[in-house]
Order: structure tokens, then C-alpha cells, then sequence
């Protein structure tokens, strides 16, 4: 990850729990940095409200996000999960998808107040390429709008599932594309 286009990329190591029936989502990282040794990220989805706290030494409050963008931009990230998790297709009851070019579907929650909704581009195949989203961008205090896509490469099968092994987050910014999270999925499974 990284916080801005000209600064150092930090290695992390994170786990994401996604549920396949309701919005919802935990990514909880941890990474080297600071003078506490290392710092935890959470960024979470439930109950139609999105949160992410960071903690330095994983115990003292650096920053805490929360209100009506955050859940709007970090239900965006749980429907870009789509990718990660292909199952959320067949079991989540709440879920809208309507045709919004040739081979692009727009996703959106029917529960959800803030309107949020990714396009999901598809390969010929059916293979997804890239998600797609105007979605809340954090600057100091205040929210922007910003163009963001997340890209899935090199797909393998994990459990029975074709999932990317490689993702990566873009934000598209008047000076050009920042690339400010690219991770390796090492790990997959289902829960029982």
C-alpha cells in the first residue's frame, strides 16, 4: 500500500473475511511503521455502515473514519469483492444487476440508503475484468469523488473457485492513475 503517488510502497499482511449473503466485510492489516513498531488497519462493511480505524502499535487510535461516505464507499468495495468472492452472485438476495454497456453489469445492494453501485466489465469468457466506481476519495477531512477501478490478474482455482491471485486499486486523479494498493492472495478458503 501507499498513501500518495510519491511515496514508498509499505508491505503488509492482511485478512478479509467476506460474507456471500449480506453486505458485509472485515480487512483487518498490519504493517511495520512508526515509532509504535507497527500499525493495524481495519476496514469493515456491517450493518450498512462502513468503519475504518487505524491503531498505532494495534492499540492507540490514529484515525477513525465513519458517516454516510464511508458506508457508501466501503459498500463499493464489498460489491467489487464480487471478484474475490464469486459465490456473493447466487447468494445474496439483495443484490440488483442491470446491463450497463455490451459486457459490463452494474452491481448495486437493494438494502442499501446511499445509491452505491460498481460496474463490473466481463471478459467474452465470463471472466471478470475489472470493477469500476466513482467512489468516495479521503483527503484530510473531506470526501471527493473520485474515478476508482480494482483489477484481478492471474486467476487460479482456490477451493473449487476461479479467483485472482493478484489485485490492484487505482484511483484516477487529474495528474493521472494512482496505483495505491496492489496485494498477492496467498491464501483462500470457504467457511464451513
Amino acid at each position: 500500500m501507499r498513501a500518495s503517488p510519491g511515496a514508498r510502497w509499505i508491505p503488509f499482511t492482511a485478512e478479509q473475511v467476506i460474507d456471500t449473503r449480506a453486505s458485509l466485510f472485515r480487512w483487518e492489516a498490519r504493517y511495520q511503521g512508526g515509532m509504535s513498531g507497527w500499525i493495524s488497519v481495519s476496514e469493515t462493511y456491517e450493518g450498512g455502515h462502513g468503519r475504518l480505524i487505524v491503531k498505532l502499535g494495534g492499540v492507540i487510535p490514529a484515525q477513525k473514519l465513519a458517516g454516510p461516505e464511508v458506508d457508501r464507499g466501503e459498500l463499493q468495495r464489498y460489491l467489487a469483492s464480487i471478484v474475490l468472492c464469486p459465490p456473493i452472485v447466487l447468494n445474496h438476495a439483495s443484490l440488483d444487476y442491470e446491463a450497463a454497456g455490451r459486457c459490463t453489469l452494474r452491481v448495486r445492494d437493494r438494502a442499501d440508503p446511499t445509491g452505491a453501485a460498481v460496474d463490473l466489465e466481463i471478459s467474452e469468457d465470463g471472466q471478470p475484468l475489472v470493477c469500476r466506481a466513482e467512489r468516495p476519495r479521503t483527503i484530510g477531512k473531506r470526501t471527493v469523488p473520485t474515478a476508482w477501478s480494482a483489477t484481478g490478474r492471474d486467476f487460479k482455482d482456490w477451493e473449487g473457485l476461479r479467483v485472482p491471485s493478484q489485485v490492484e486499486a487505482v484511483w484516477s486523479l487529474p495528474e493521472g492513475p494512482f496505483t495505491y494498493y496492489r496485494g498477492d492472495v496467498v491464501s483462500f478458503k470457504k467457511a464451513p
